[in-house]
């Protein structure tokens, strides 16, 4: 299969996502949208009503600090301008979550500008990934607007809609009524996504099935198919044994990704939420991607469905190759990353510097796939005995990470962070404050407070890590994840503040550790020393008044 491709511009601001070393972005300018625009402010007050009296709205949630948010707001306000005179019920609001913390909350907003698509049901948003200039957002707004599934009335108008499609796309043929119920269920959860066409004329399903070398779908029977722009002699056809939603949303999923394609802004979510493998090859010019495609290709189609293959290009961005743990300086390179897992696995790099062979790939897939792999972890530092005596907070990194958590006989708070994070460090302060309630770097410690830099430390969680930071709290004796073999956590949603924490790690930790009581006798001890010190100041400054007096008697 061949594969869109949209400008270098979109492509390296994903990049620059994808490798998460972009910080809190440009500082000059208003997150706030123009007051005088149609955006609307949306508030506790008036939220779930506005939700519920609009079917389609495009919410931004937003920081004031947001240097992303900054950017956006211009082009947010000039969209929701150009809707209200084009399309006056497709809405735009704004969040700001410094304020209502508690619509955040409940949405579970990790990071700014974060945008939901809202269609008059306050509790199923769909997430935002489109365009984020005004253009851009307006006409992705628009087709949103449009019913999930398009049923073309003439071939003119059929051929059409498929000559103009730029991503996969599905089509549905000869559907009953049971399987189009599936099938627009399917359509309203992924229309963002893909196009989807139904087809019920037998004249249209003639001309289409002329058109489709590979298959036949002249028979009565209902048929998925899955289409690429432009390849409709390589379309592929569902096959599976029953037609539930789930087994056919799985399938186009699964299809939609193409055998040998490059990771772009629009394929992005395409290849991060497959549950599948993804395997990368890095190549450095346009020629070199050429003569190792064809070869690929095959190799993605023995596998499909297990792993997906993609490119990319090692001049524009090979820095992205730190992320799967390889050296970004020597290309071509080859390697497999489990997404869920965060598991990486790349071709020794030393012993080929100039690129793996499509036979050295081929076996390193064989290999990947009889688990004759081992990962490559990253890592930062252990700590030195110095700085687990200076710092309270325990400093988790790969190489301690399970020997800490394994230790159940603790109740284990953990600050999943990045170093990058505006919240996190205004939280870092309070943290360490709590760490020194607990006494956490001290052989008796019942609870641990605990952090690690998760963008440079690769380890299992439990629990979806979706912003930073995230904090979990390990209960001791716990029941186990079955997948990672660590304690099941519970997610603290509370306010960041030192009581809400304390509390948290009181009524939800297995020991229930009463951290006032201890933040108590910690005062207390603090100040009998402080009291010690002044009687030994006074102490020390009373001979020295006697010494004058006595002075001052022997002149006299």
């Amino acid at each position: 299969m061949k594969f869109w491709k949209l400008s270098s511009n979109a492509l390296a601001t994903l990049l620059a996502i994808v490798s998460i070393t972009q910080a809190s972005g440009p500082s000059d300018g208003d997150a706030v949208a123009d007051p005088n625009s149609a955006v609307v402010k949306l508030t506790t007050a008036n939220f779930e009503s506005f939700m519920q009296e609009n079917p389609l709205v495009l919410a931004e949630f937003f920081a004031p600090w947001c240097g992303y948010c900054k950017m956006l707001a211009p082009e947010f306000s000039k969209a929701a301008d150009k809707l209200n005179e084009s399309n006056p019920k497709i809405k735009l609001g704004q969040v700001d979550c410094t304020v209502e913390e508690q619509i955040c909350q409940q949405f579970g907003i990790k990071g700014y500008p974060t945008l939901k698509i809202f269609r008059g049901d306050v509790k199923t948003p769909q997430d935002y990934d489109g365009p984020r200039e005004a253009d851009g957002i307006a006409d992705f707004m628009i087709k949103q607007s449009l019913p999930a599934v398009s049923q073309p009335a003439t071939e003119e108008e059929l051929f059409k809609l498929v000559d103009g499609q730029v991503k996969p796309f599905v089509i549905q043929v000869n559907p009953s009524k049971e399987s189009n119920v599936t099938f627009n269920k399917i359509a309203e959860t992924l229309r963002k996504d893909h196009t989807f066409i139904n087809v019920e004329n037998n004249d249209l399903i003639g001309k289409l099935n002329k058109k489709l070398t590979k298959l036949d779908i002249s028979g009565k029977k209902p048929s998925i198919l899955v289409i690429h722009p432009s390849q409709l002699d390589d379309a592929v056809k569902f096959e599976g044994k029953s037609f539930t939603t789930d087994e056919v949303k799985s399938f186009i999923e699964t299809e939609a990704v193409p055998y040998f394609g490059d990771i772009d802004r629009d394929t992005y979510m395409s290849y991060m939420t497959s549950p599948l493998p993804l395997a990368y090859y890095f190549y450095n010019t346009e020629e070199e991607r050429k003569e190792i495609a064809a070869n690929i290709e095959k190799l993605a189609k023995k596998h499909r469905g297990k792993i997906n293959f993609a490119g990319l290009n090692a001049k524009l961005y090979g820095k992205h190759a730190e992320v799967i743990n390889m050296d970004p300086e020597v290309f071509p390179l080859f390697a497999i990353h489990e997404v869920n897992d965060n598991k990486k696995y790349g071709v020794d790099q030393t012993k080929h510097p100039k690129g793996p062979s499509i036979e050295v790939i081929e076996q390193f897939v064989e290999d990947y796939f009889q688990g004759k792999l081992t990962p490559i972890i990253k890592s930062e530092d252990l700590p030195t005995e110095e700085e687990k005596l200076a710092n309270p907070v325990v400093k988790l990194v790969a190489h301690n990470y399970r020997e800490i958590l394994d230790d159940v006989s603790k109740d284990i708070f953990v600050k999943y962070y990045a170093p990058w994070c505006g919240h996190c460090k205004k939280l870092a302060p309070i943290w360490e404050e709590v760490a020194q309630v607990y006494g956490s770097n001290k052989p008796d410690a019942k609870v641990l407070i605990a952090d690690i830099d998760q963008t440079n430390n690769d380890v299992d969680v439990p629990y979806p890590i979706q912003g930073y930071p995230t904090l979990l709290l390990y209960p001791a004796n716990g029941k186990i994840d079955e997948k990672t073999g660590i304690r099941e956590p519970i997610l603290f949603e509370g306010a960041r503040d030192f009581d809400s924490l304390l509390s948290f790690v009181k009524d939800s930790g297995a020991l229930h550790v009463d951290g006032f009581k201890l933040k108590e006798e910690l005062d207390a001890t603090k100040n009998a020393i402080v009291e010690e010190d002044e009687e030994e100041v006074k102490a020390e400054e009373k001979p020295k008044a006697d010494e004058k007096e006595q002075v001052a008697h022997d002149e006299l």
